[in-house]
């Protein structure tokens, strides 16, 4: 009978292991290469001066609206870029004791489909602050919010809130994170012709507010094209007769009703706009016809700027928005604002400081 014998073969098992360490020296050098190439796209786009800054999205706006939805009682800003770029709701909820303060605003959208959606949460008795004004109250703008009500209804899950938060964190860190500079889109851009992107002169934070550095950008060029963009608007989209704008404002009112009926309150305020844009908007909506006549029926409060000698202290560089510097001192003045109008109790001075008089 014959015995088998085992036969070890050490040369095979060692070239395994060789193979393995060969992998391994391959990966920290791949690691190691992908590494440097970051960093030093990153100190390319720094020496260019661009920033790091959060990006806007459905989903970054779903967080906030989580928000919403988990407290009542919240306080929710609604508008499009002018109170998105000028209230602070870090701030705020400093000044309101630690309140719940929610941006949803969305720059370029007006508000009103987010004031329907609060309306038709019957748990919702919060305040809502509403950035608008009389073109803005117009029902050919009442829907321009509601993708991102449907994104959150359709779309919106745990999973994404994880990702979106994982992405933020990386957004506030690495400027080569943003899309617009991502290393594929710039090698495109760059065989186009196109050269680097356009540089942003937004800074967003993590809570949806926008710093804007008008140092950063041609102030003229973008002052013009404002200006150009809105005189457009008004030759394609004259605006309702008063009383046509009026009447559909009902049904406004009846949202506005529904929400202090459970204890809510809801601020209509018109920001602050200056020179060639106070004089469109005013020719075409003149306050007396529009603004004024939904004051002496709305159950809404209505803020105008114009009433509020504290807003005139702030410049408006674009005649349409503020310098990012200014952002504290506004969102105070929009606190005390609501203060004299017994709508908030007296503000608490952030960080233990004096809230400074306006």
């Amino acid at each position: 009978m014959r015995r088998c014998v085992g036969v070890s073969i050490p040369h095979a098992s060692a070239s395994a292991s060789e193979m393995d360490r060969s992998w391994l020296k391959i990966w920290i050098i791949a690691t190691a290469v992908v590494v440097a190439l970051a960093v030093a796209y990153e100190g390319f786009l720094r020496a260019r001066h661009y920033l790091p800054t959060v990006q806007d999205d459905a989903d970054l706006w779903s967080i906030q609206y989580d928000r919403v939805r988990a407290d009542p009682h919240a306080v929710v800003l609604l508008g499009a870029s002018r109170i998105q770029f000028a209230v602070d709701p870090r701030l705020l909820s400093q000044l309101l004791g630690g309140r719940t303060v929610a941006m949803l605003a969305v720059n370029g959208h007006y508000p009103l489909a987010a004031l329907r959606a609060l309306a038709e949460d019957s748990r919702f008795a919060g305040l809502v602050i509403v950035g608008v004004d009389s073109r803005g109250l117009a029902r050919r703008h009442w829907d321009m919010q509601r993708p991102w009500l449907a994104h959150y209804r359709d779309r919106w899950s745990q999973a994404r809130r994880i990702h979106r938060e994982f992405a933020t964190r990386l957004q506030e860190q690495f400027v080569f994170l943003s899309s617009p500079l991502a290393m594929a889109n710039l090698v495109r851009r760059f065989l186009a012709g196109s050269g680097l992107p356009f540089n942003e002169y937004v800074t967003l934070r993590a809570d949806r507010v926008g710093f804007i550095d008008y140092r950063r950008t041609d102030i003229a060029a973008i002052r013009s094209r404002r200006i150009a963009d809105l005189e457009a608007y008004y030759r394609e989209n004259p605006p309702p007769a008063p009383e046509a704008w009026l009447r559909d404002l009902s049904e406004v009112s009846e949202w506005v009703r529904r929400i202090e009926a459970r204890g809510g309150q809801v601020v209509l305020f018109r920001e602050p706009v200056t020179d060639e844009s106070f004089a469109n908007d005013e020719a075409h909506y003149p306050r007396d016809r529009y603004w004024d006549a939904y004051a002496r029926v709305t159950p809404a409060t209505l803020i105008d700027f114009q009433d509020e000698p504290a807003f005139a202290q702030f410049k408006l560089p674009d005649t349409s928005h503020i310098d990012g510097v200014d952002v504290p001192a506004f969102t105070v003045a929009l606190g005390l604002a609501l203060q004299r109008r017994n709508l908030v109790p007296p503000l608490a001075a952030p960080l233990g400081r004096r809230i400074p008089p306006m």
